[in-house]
């Protein structure tokens, strides 16, 4: 059996030459303790901006003097972007302190994205000049008639170079220096639209008319902005691609947009998170800690385990960007929904924590309702979940034959192919080593739906070692959550191949399909969580678990995330769990972020219990 482990075992991941997420945690450190009530960049300070609803001026100052703002833009356009791994640990360490800092600083990320993926190196240096001068790109796509039916759009380019029409709800709509519009420009089809790079002169013409800011439940004071346009004159240059490839371009440059949305997920689960175990420590009922009670632990540490579910998730998906971008398509729409379905149950669980007080507009209560609020937000706010699921849907029935068992399956692919994908994923786990990853490439996102995503394909190949392994090391529930999970990954996508063939159930007729692809989306988690494990089994413990190796983490994530696939409540994942419980109050008590690898937090001691945090809720 070792000889067995050690022929099939990957090379180890190599170490870091620089501590990994050094800028996170210097740039962390510069903003200070987020409890501290005084302190401009903390938790207090975002709740009164939210109850006021004004804008983070004076963060975004702060932020832009850190080159924070440049966090996406590629080094070889005057960025400061290594990779995207270290980028969204970056954007969680601000955004944990107010969300509002990315639409603040980040909003242009959607129109820059396009342009990379799509526009002339001319106007790549265009667009990065604008954000090195400090300047917002916005990004008009959505139209309110049309709402998630983007092919339903009707803001038109016409023949003699004229832009009509209103891009609905452009996040900083009302104060953008540019845009990227994506205008009809043919009657119908995927084809029927194109990308237009407008610049300020553009924007400033009287044929643009801004609307005013739409106020809205989530990342209040940041203006979402109706675009008005009359007859704009668009210049040829603006044109971006080729006429008519416009809304590839943009779903292309989505996939990254819908990965990085996915840091003010986190931060916001992150805060509400932390909210809830700082309450539960120190209030008490009935003489006995909140969190010390049945009720109170068990919650804590599922509310820990969504969260460790979606971070193992999203920092595979970062670094997969990088390593085969042609096959990601199908993992940024899985993280996007895996990531706003987990860290929602994750801030409304932690809110529910702390009982009356989380009603307050003061308090923790304050904090927890903007965690919460903007939270939901994020999950809208670059796709919608019905368009998400329709997307992953698509992609699903490709897999039945390597994944879901069917005879031949697995002898579509040889050798060379597999040890290729080896290889990748070796790169794609060695988390925090910004060194071995290759460059981003955004033209080369692709929109096909052939089988190819690594993760899938690897967990396939790899689950039957995995669970063996677990087992060997006398870890007998996650070596059984480990099978559960790979018998169910392909019993979900042979169905979905079968519905797809059935006129009955298909996505017209049927919402089967898209229930399907909200279980594999759980089920990829899962599958990514494993082979986190299987690729770190031999080194330091993830999530500050202190056994090298150690699988408790793993436990918690696939036994939450197979009674989810259940349909089962969460609260029936029972034991399984308490290790997540465990460990993120124990990377808590020692200052760091809730993630995989260390990352130091400049929280100090400046929460301190008072004298109303005791011996209350006895009613």
């Amino acid at each position: 059996m070792t000889a067995a482990r050690t022929a099939t075992a990957p090379p180890p991941a190599p170490v870091p030459a620089v501590a990994p997420f050094a800028r996170a945690e210097a740039l962390d450190a510069a903003l200070g303790d987020p409890w501290q009530p005084d302190n401009p960049y903390g938790f207090a300070a975002g709740a009164a901006r939210d109850a006021a609803e004004t804008y983070p001026a004076a963060a975004e100052a702060r932020l832009r003097a850190e080159g924070f703002h440049l966090c996406h833009l590629p080094e070889s356009l005057g960025g400061t972007l290594r990779s995207f791994e270290d980028t969204h640990v970056l954007v969680r360490v601000c955004a944990r302190r107010d969300v509002n800092v990315m639409p603040a600083t980040m909003f242009s990320i959607s129109a820059v994205m396009t342009v990379l993926a799509a526009g002339t190196a001319e106007q790549h240096r265009r667009v990065a000049g604008w954000l090195r001068d400090g300047r917002t790109v916005a990004f008009g796509l959505s139209e309110e008639q049309a709402g998630s039916d983007v092919l339903a759009n009707s803001c038109r380019l016409d023949e003699d170079g004229g832009l009509t029409g209103v891009k609905w709800l452009v996040g900083r709509g009302a104060s953008a220096d540019a845009a990227v519009v994506v205008a009809r420009t043919a009657q119908r089809g995927p084809a029927a639209f194109t990308a237009l790079l407008l610049g300020p002169e553009e924007l400033a013409d009287d044929r643009v008319r801004r609307l005013p800011a739409r106020r809205t439940t989530g990342m209040r004071g940041i203006d979402f902005a109706d675009l008005e346009f009359d007859g704009l004159a668009v210049p040829p240059g603006a044109v971006v691609g080729e006429t008519g490839s416009g809304l590839a371009g943009a779903l292309r440059a989505q996939q990254i947009v819908r990965l990085m949305s996915t840091a003010g997920c986190l931060a916001t689960a992150d805060t509400a998170l932390r909210t809830a175990l700082r309450f539960t420590r120190e209030h008490r009922t009935g003489g006995e800690r909140v969190a010390d009670t049945p009720y109170g632990s068990r919650e804590l540490a599922l509310a820990a385990a969504e969260l460790i579910a979606t971070d193992v998730t999203v920092l595979a998906a970062a670094r997969l960007v990088h390593v085969a971008p042609e096959s990601f398509g199908l993992c940024s729409s899985v993280v996007k929904h895996v990531a706003t379905r987990l860290t929602a149950a994750c801030a409304t669980r932690s809110r529910a924590l702390t009982g009356a007080r989380g009603v307050l507009r003061e308090g923790p209560g304050a904090v927890l309702d903007k965690a919460v609020r903007d939270n939901a937000m994020v999950a809208v706010i670059d796709t919608s979940v019905l368009g998400n699921l329709r997307a992953i849907a698509m992609h699903l029935p490709a897999y039945s034959a390597v994944c879901g068992g069917e005879p031949g399956g697995a002898a579509q692919e040889d050798g060379a192919a597999a040890a290729d994908r080896e290889c990748r994923l070796t790169t794609v786990f060695a988390f925090g080593d910004a060194d071995a990853l290759p460059g981003v490439e955004p033209a080369a996102l692709d929109l096909g739906v052939r089988p190819k995503d690594d993760i899938l394909l690897g967990f396939a190949g790899h689950a039957d070692a995995i669970a063996a392994e677990l087992g060997h090391r006398g870890e007998a529930r996650a070596a059984a959550l480990v099978r559960e999970v790979h018998r169910t990954l392909g019993g979900a996508v042979r169905e979905a191949a079968s519905a797809q063939r059935d006129r009955a159930r298909s996505l017209k007729a049927s919402p089967e399909l898209l229930d399907l692809a909200d279980r594999a989306c759980l089920l990829y988690a899962a599958a990514t969580a494993a082979l986190t494990w299987w690729f770190h089994r031999d080194g330091a413990g993830l999530y500050g678990d202190r056994a090298p190796g150690g699988a408790g983490w793993l436990t918690a994530v696939l036994g939450l995330l197979t009674t989810l696939v259940d349909g089962r409540e969460p609260r029936s994942a029972g034991p399984d769990v308490v290790p997540a419980g465990r460990l993120i109050t124990e990377l808590d008590a020692a200052h760091r972020l809730f993630t995989a690898l260390p990352v130091r937090l400049s929280d100090g001691t400046a929460h301190r219990a008072g004298p109303d945090d005791v011996e209350d809720d006895k009613r």
